[in-house]
């Protein structure tokens, strides 16, 4: 039995530690640069009965720094914030959406409170649901007997 070799259960494990720790390290070196002073650039968007309201986290950005431009139905929110006196650095947020047909963005409008800007766009006047009366005969007959007096 030429170039067989045993090895051992103990030599097993400290291959598979290696490996493991070698994925690790590959996957941490992989990842990108995240730095302190970029704010997060999720936002949700919650669906109601009169159109969505999309709420941004803006972290410690002054609301007088921020800067929402509208051109066709592309909304876009940017925000510069000098950077502190203590060496930080400033910080920049820009975010492009593209609002959906059926939203008024011509009524869209913005609040910010605690760190949270909230857009509210409205559905249009053309897309919301509205209610359909249904004509029957005896509604009719009172018309037309009420236009006969």
């Amino acid at each position: 039995m030429f170039g067989l070799s045993r090895m051992s259960p103990y030599q097993d494990l400290f291959n598979f530690q290696r490996e493991v720790d070698r994925l690790f390290n590959q996957i941490w070196t992989d990842l990108p640069q995240r730095t302190s002073a970029a704010p997060a650039t999720s936002f949700h968007v919650n669906s109601t009965d009169d159109g969505w309201q999309i709420d941004v986290p803006l972290p410690g950005i002054d609301p007088d720094q921020v800067n929402l431009e509208v051109a066709g139905n592309t909304l876009s929110i940017r925000a510069d914030a000098p950077g502190g006196a203590n060496g930080q650095s400033a910080m920049h947020y820009e975010q492009t959406f593209t609002v959906p047909q059926f939203l008024d963005i011509e009524k869209l409008s913005a609040s910010h409170r605690h760190g949270m800007l909230r857009l509210t766009v409205p559905l249009k006047e053309s897309v919301k649901p509205r209610r359909i009366p249904i004509e029957t005969a005896e509604a009719q007959r009172q018309i037309e007997h009420a236009m006969n007096k």
